[in-house]
C-alpha cells in the first residue's frame, strides 16, 4: 500500500520546486528586459535633452552589465556616452572606440560624422576632412554621405581651398535625393554660392551593380589604389548602385582618368554630372 502522507509530501515538494524554477526563469527574463530598458531609457532621455537623467540610466547599465554585455550593446553604450560627455576629449575617445571596436556596427559611420563635426568646431579642419573622408571611404553607401560632403566643403573653405569646397558641395547635391532633406540641401547650396555651375563638370563611371556589397567592394578596391572612388546610391525607381571615380572633373581630367582606367582593364565611361547625379 502506498503511504499517502509520503505521496502528499512528495507532490508538495515537486510543486515548490516548480515554483522556484518558474521564479528563476522570470528573474532571468527580467534581467534581460532590464538591460534593454536601461539602454533604451538612456537613449530616449538623451534624445529629449535630459542629459543628467540619461547619464544616470547609462551609469546604471554600465554598473550592472559593463564589459560583460554583447558587443553591439557595448558599442551602443559608448556611442551614448560620447553624446552625453561633458568633456570633448572624453567624447572623442569614446567615438574612436566605437569606430575601431565597433566598425561593423550601425553606429560607426555616425561616430565618424560626429567626430568630424567636433574637430571642425575645434578649428582642426584637416582632421575634420580626414574623418569625413574616412566615412566616405569605409561606408560608401552610408546615409550620412551627403552630410559628410557638406562638412568637407566647409572645412575646405576654412582652409582656403575653394576648388575642393565647390567640388564637395556639388557632389553632395548630386548624391542628395531631391526633397529628402531640405535643411541639408539649403546648406549645400550655401556652400556652392560663388562656385562655377557644376553642369559642365564630369565624373567617370567604372561599373554598375544591383548588389550593394559588390559596389562597395569595387569602390574600396579603387580607393586602395589611390582613386577617389564613390558609390552613387540606388533610388526606389532606379535600383542600381553606380561606382564612379572623381568629382567635378574638367573634361580633360575625366578623359585622362578614363584612359588610365581602361588600361587597367575596366570598361569606364565619362558622365556629365547634373543636379540628380545622372548622365
Amino acid at each position: 500500500m502506498v503511504n499517502q502522507g509520503y505521496g502528499k509530501r512528495a507532490w508538495r515538494q515537486l510543486a515548490l520546486l516548480g515554483v522556484a524554477l518558474l521564479l528563476g526563469m522570470g528573474a532571468a527574463r527580467s534581467g534581460v528586459a532590464q538591460e534593454e530598458t536601461l539602454l533604451d531609457q538612456a537613449e530616449r532621455l538623451a534624445d529629449e535633452g535630459e542629459a543628467r537623467q540619461a547619464r544616470q540610466a547609462l551609469a546604471s547599465w554600465e554598473g550592472e552589465y559593463g564589459e560583460t554585455a554583447e558587443l553591439d550593446d557595448r558599442v551602443r553604450a559608448w556611442f551614448l556616452g560620447a553624446r552625453l560627455a561633458d568633456d570633448g576629449t572624453a567624447a572623442e575617445l569614446l567615438y574612436l572606440r566605437v569606430i575601431i571596436e565597433g566598425s561593423n556596427t550601425q553606429y560607426a559611420d555616425d561616430a565618424l560624422l560626429r567626430l568630424g563635426q567636433y574637430k571642425y568646431t575645434e578649428g582642426d579642419y584637416s582632421r575634420a576632412v580626414d574623418y569625413m573622408g574616412r566615412l566616405r571611404r569605409d561606408y560608401p553607401t552610408s546615409e550620412h554621405g551627403p552630410e559628410a560632403l557638406l562638412w568637407i566643403a566647409r572645412a575646405a573653405n576654412a582652409m582656403g581651398d575653394p576648388r575642393r569646397a565647390c567640388a564637395a558641395a556639388a557632389q553632395g547635391m548630386n548624391e542628395l535625393a531631391p526633397a529628402t532633406n531640405p535643411d541639408l540641401e539649403v546648406a549645400l547650396l550655401e556652400q556652392r554660392r560663388g562656385c562655377q555651375d557644376p553642369a559642365g563638370t564630369y565624373t567617370v563611371q567604372v561599373a554598375a551593380f544591383k548588389d550593394q556589397v559588390a559596389a562597395q567592394n569595387l569602390a574600396r578596391e579603387l580607393l586602395s589604389m589611390g582613386y577617389e572612388a564613390w558609390v552613387l546610391n540606388a533610388m526606389p525607381n532606379d535600383p542600381i548602385y553606380r561606382v564612379r571615380v572623381g568629382r567635378a572633373l574638367a573634361q580633360t581630367e575625366a578623359q585622362s582618368l578614363h584612359e588610365r582606367l581602361t588600361r587597367m582593364g575596366y570598361s569606364p565611361f565619362i558622365v556629365q554630372q547634373t543636379r540628380s547625379g545622372g548622365s
